[in-house]
C-alpha cells in the first residue's frame, strides 16, 4: 500500500508599496497617538529622518495591507541632515522597532514591529532619499480619524534634545484631547522618554537633565508649548510621580493680567506711561479714542486685557485689532 504523502502549501507574501508623492513645504505632520507614545529608540538625527517621512504621508491614500514609499529630495533633507550622515544613520534607522503597549493596562501587553523595510538613497543618481515603511504599520497609520497628534513639522525639527522631541509630542497628544493636567509614573515616563530605568536614580538629576532641559526647549519652540512640573502627593521622599500642567494661552493670559494689577498698586505711574507707549506703537487710534482710553480707567483695563490676549495668540482670526478693541469698547458701532 502506497503511503500518501502530505504536501504543505506555502503561500508567499509579495510586499507592496504604494508611492506618496512628495509634497513641499507641508507645514504640519499628523501621527496617531498610538504612535505617538510609541517607543521607537530613535537618535536626534534618526528623528529628523523619521519625521521626514511622516511629513510626507498622504493619510487619505494610506492602504491598509501596503507599505508606503516616500521619495524625498536629498537638498530638502540637508535642512536639517547633513548628507556625510545619511549612510550611517540610515542604516541604524533601517534596524529600528517601534513598540507598542498600553501603560494603563495592568498586564503586560506589547508589539514590536519593524519601522522601515528598506531605505535608499541616489540610487541611479536621483538624489532622492527612499522610505519603504512595513506594511505592517500601516494599519496603524491608518488610525488618524480616531485620536491623532498634529504638530508643527517645522517646530519638532528644530527641538535639539531628542527628549524633548518626544516630550513635546506628548504634550501636544494630551492638549489635542483637551488634558492639560495629568500625571505620569517616573516609570513611565521613563519608558515613554525611552531611559534606562536604572538611570537616574535620584530625581534631582532626572529633572535637571531630562525635564528642565526639555521645558526650556518647549517653551522657546517655534510653536511653543508652556508647561510647568511638580511631585505629585504629598511625602517629600520617594516621590512615585509628577503632575505636568500646560499653561494655555487663556491661562497665561490670566496671569500677565494678574501681574498687571499688581504692578499697578505698585507703581501705577510707571504702568500707565508703559501702556500709552504701547498704544502708541501698536495701535491705530486716533487722538479722541486714544485720550479716552487712557483717561478712563474702565477702558483703561479692558485695553490692557485685549493686548494681553492678542500678545498670547487668543482671537486670531481679527485681522484689525485697533478696530476690534474700539468696538468692545463701545467706542464704535460693531460692523
Amino acid at each position: 500500500m502506497k503511503s500518501e504523502t502530505k504536501r504543505t502549501e506555502v503561500n508567499l507574501v509579495i510586499e507592496q508599496y504604494s508611492e506618496h508623492e512628495f509634497t513641499p513645504n507641508r507645514k504640519d505632520n499628523y501621527l496617531p497617538n498610538k504612535l505617538v507614545f510609541a517607543n521607537a529608540d530613535f537618535s536626534r538625527v534618526e528623528q529628523r529622518l523619521f519625521e521626514f517621512f511622516v511629513n510626507q504621508i498622504n493619510h487619505g491614500e494610506i492602504e491598509p495591507s501596503h507599505g508606503i514609499e516616500v521619495k524625498i529630495p536629498i537638498s530638502v533633507i540637508n535642512q536639517y541632515v547633513e548628507t556625510r550622515q545619511v549612510m550611517a544613520v540610515t542604516q541604524s534607522m533601517a534596524q529600528k522597532v517601534i513598540t507598542l503597549s498600553d501603560l494603563s493596562k495592568s498586564q503586560l501587553e506589547f508589539t514590536h514591529l519593524p519601522v522601515f523595510t528598506s531605505i535608499e538613497y541616489n540610487i541611479d543618481k536621483s538624489g532622492l532619499l527612499v522610505f519603504r515603511s512595513n506594511p505592517k504599520l500601516s494599519p496603524y497609520l491608518a488610525e488618524l480619524g480616531k485620536a491623532y497628534t498634529k504638530y508643527e513639522f517645522k517646530t519638532i525639527q528644530g527641538l535639539k534634545s531628542s527628549y524633548s522631541v518626544i516630550l513635546y509630542k506628548l504634550l501636544a497628544a494630551h492638549i489635542g484631547q483637551h488634558r492639560y493636567s495629568f500625571v505620569y509614573s517616573i516609570a513611565e515616563l521613563k519608558k515613554l522618554l525611552q531611559i534606562d530605568p536604572k538611570k537616574y536614580q535620584h530625581l534631582k538629576g532626572f529633572k535637571v537633565r531630562i525635564l528642565d532641559i526639555a521645558q526650556r526647549e518647549c517653551a522657546n519652540a517655534l510653536n511653543p508649548i508652556i508647561f510647568e512640573y511638580e511631585n505629585e502627593g504629598n511625602k517629600q521622599r520617594n516621590i512615585t510621580h509628577i503632575r505636568f500642567n500646560v499653561i494655555t494661552a487663556v491661562n497665561l493670559s490670566r496671569i500677565e493680567k494678574q501681574e498687571f494689577n499688581e504692578a499697578v498698586e505698585l507703581n501705577p505711574q510707571m504702568v500707565y506711561s508703559k501702556v500709552q507707549e504701547i498704544i502708541a506703537k501698536d495701535y491705530n487710534f486716533r487722538e479722541l479714542h486714544r485720550n479716552l482710553i487712557v483717561q478712563n480707567e474702565e477702558f483703561l483695563a479692558k485695553f490692557v486685557t485685549l493686548h494681553i490676549e492678542f500678545s498670547n495668540g487668543l482671537h486670531p482670526k481679527v485681522k484689525n485689532r485697533s478696530a476690534y478693541i474700539l468696538a468692545c469698547l463701545g467706542l464704535v458701532k460693531k460692523k
